[in-house]
């Protein structure tokens, strides 16, 4: 059974559960302008995801937090097609679709703070489920480069070479995709830690940088 239509008329959520409901395996695929968003589900269950920018499909998240990013969708045309193979493809979506739709709930209800000048960020946890076939833009990577060293947004864009509205805007895709997070305000007073070296180190082995890069 195939199933086409748009996110207009049933929400990636109804989506979900109704795939779920008569345990269905498949690739669901979603196509929002220069986005396209790949949902796998084996006999009903999400086992993997993946979201894609523009024409050369430049991976920018897999596994949750491709699906936590796809679960903001309004608006996209979308596409089931059966394949029993999906059941063979490693899982990397852990945890139950239903905490995944109300987490993701929860994040409408409470939208991220703005990033200003001020602000301070860090490099998040890498997850487990990152593959190696994640590039970065080159902007994206000169920022992330200079992250752990830096105090606030302001020291980045210094160190980085970059106007502040270029570097919130990247900033702002980082944190998006989960490389990033904002320190909550009340840690400002505390001391900076030393930098997160270890988890650079981490991201450089398990991702891939702008073509071109030594």
């Amino acid at each position: 059974m195939s199933l086409e239509g748009s996110l207009r008329d049933m929400s990636l959520v109804d989506l979900i559960r109704f795939l779920r409901a008569r345990a269905k395996s498949g690739v669901l695929l979603l196509t929002s302008g220069a986005e396209r968003g790949t949902i796998y589900f084996s006999e009903g269950r999400l086992i993997d995801a993946a979201l894609a920018r523009g024409a050369e499909r430049r991976l920018v998240a897999t596994a949750e937090g491709a699906l936590m990013r796809l679960l903001q969708w309004d608006e996209a045309a979308f596409a089931f097609q059966p394949d029993p193979a999906v059941a063979r493809r490693a899982a990397r979506i852990a945890r139950d679709g239903e905490w995944l739709i109300e987490e993701s709930r929860l994040r409408c209800a409470s939208p991220p703070r703005p990033i200003t000048l001020d602000t301070r960020v860090q490099l998040a946890a890498l997850p487990a489920s990152a593959e190696s076939g994640i590039s970065l833009e080159i902007d994206e990577w000169r920022i992330l480069s200079q992250v752990a060293a830096s105090p606030d947004v302001r020291a980045i864009c210094d160190l980085a070479g970059m106007s502040p509205a270029r570097a919130i805007a990247v900033l702002t895709d980082l944190v998006a995709i989960g490389l990033v997070s904002i320190v909550p305000a009340p840690d400002r007073a505390a001391p900076a830690g030393p930098p997160s070296y270890d988890l650079l180190a981490a991201l450089l082995q398990r991702m891939r940088g702008p073509r071109g890069a030594e």
